[in-house]
């Protein structure tokens, strides 16, 4: 998570020293070369916004199961009282820390900003394509270039976010896990010690 991190700060830095740094021409012409270029960019730029989408589903997927697999091996103790019915928590019984990994891991997951990173991947995706549609006379507006610019910054910029917000997800979950472990550890010890 913390080279994905670097990486994308990388990238954000690279775009925003490159636009800062353009060539003082203000229309590029119109070729073959430029517009296969283009279309390769927005091809996998697409291709990228799909698999960030299946990634984060299948992710999303594979912990909801977990989860839901834990909670069906489960026996929950019968409730004395229906009135003060409480849901059932690995953490008030202690559960194995199994529990309480994918129960965070999947909060974890949920409270990602994965949603404003595909809006930005589209966002930039239909800038290129408006960018690489035929202009009349063969040139780039400079409105456009500035638009896809700003779309590609704005597209590090979430990305770089959601790479902070999964690294800190990370390390909350593994000290979530740790602290249940340690507590489910001793639990364990004390209760298998009892009075002599």
């Amino acid at each position: 998570w913390k080279a994905m991190l670097e990486c994308h700060h990388s990238q954000y830095i690279t775009i925003s020293l490159a636009y800062h740094c353009r060539n003082s021409t203000k229309t590029a012409p119109e070729n073959a070369l430029r517009r296969r270029i283009s279309s390769e960019l927005i091809e996998e730029t697409e291709c990228f916004g799909l698999s960030f989408a299946d990634l984060i589903n299948s992710m999303a997927s594979y912990v909801e199961a977990l989860n839901g697999w834990l909670h069906n091996c489960v026996l929950l103790p019968q409730e004395r009282s229906t009135r003060n019915r409480r849901p059932w928590s690995p953490r008030r019984v202690l559960a194995p820390p199994i529990f309480v990994l994918c129960r965070d891991w999947s909060a974890g997951i949920k409270s990602l900003p994965s949603d404003e990173l595909s809006g930005s991947i589209k966002g930039f995706s239909l800038d290129m394509e408006m960018l690489c549609e035929e202009k009349g006379g063969g040139s780039v507006l400079v409105s456009d270039a500035s638009s896809v610019h700003s779309s590609l910054a704005k597209l590090l910029e979430r990305l770089k976010k959601f790479s902070e917000a999964s690294l800190r997800m990370y390390e909350d979950v593994k000290v979530k896990c740790e602290a249940a472990r340690v507590a489910y550890t001793n639990n364990s010890i004390s209760n298998s010690v009892g009075p002599f």
